[in-house]
């Protein structure tokens, strides 16, 4: 109970209502927003927005794939800046303070449950794309033999500490 929680901070920034009363056509703003300018990810399907955004924005391996799909396993499973050992608990859903949280906070939950919704929708986005998208004309730089995409990639020169 302080009088210095953030109320509906994701909605506030998204509609440019830094201060006063919300209202449902701040939210409306806020999700059209939302809507028409982001791919939306959720931290909850990790492993679906990677490989969402991985074919989005047609990303591919270009030096060594098996390197990077074995890093890209960690960053999935931990992260590399994760933080889990210095993480505090949440309130609970029907506890007081959620309930205290909740209420400052309505319109950004409402938000939050529409790009839940939107998320599923944006599937349509990627939906031709191959599973694996990332090793579709995958590169190895660092492979022997080196390999390349049928338009041509050149690798990148190693850089050298101290050469000018």
């Amino acid at each position: 109970q302080s009088d210095i929680v953030e109320n509906n901070w994701m909605t506030r920034q998204l509609s440019n209502t830094l201060g006063g009363e919300l209202t449902e056509e701040n939210l409306s703003k806020a999700m059209e927003v939302i809507r028409r300018k982001f791919l939306v990810g959720l931290m909850s399907q990790i492993e679906p927005t990677m490989a969402r955004a991985e074919k989005f924005f047609r990303w591919t391996f270009h030096v060594n794939p098996p390197n990077q799909e074995a890093c890209r396993e960690r960053l999935m499973s931990g992260g590399a800046n994760s933080n889990k050992a210095n993480k505090k608990e949440g309130p609970k859903e029907g506890d007081e303070a959620w309930t205290l949280l909740a209420h400052q906070n309505n319109f950004d939950l409402r938000l939050y449950s529409y790009i839940e919704e939107l998320f599923v929708e944006q599937e349509a986005f990627v939906q031709d794309l191959p599973d694996n998208f990332r090793n579709v004309d995958a590169t190895c730089c660092k492979c022997y033999p080196q390999t390349f995409p049928p338009e041509g990639f050149v690798c990148p020169e190693p850089v050298k500490n101290g050469d000018a």
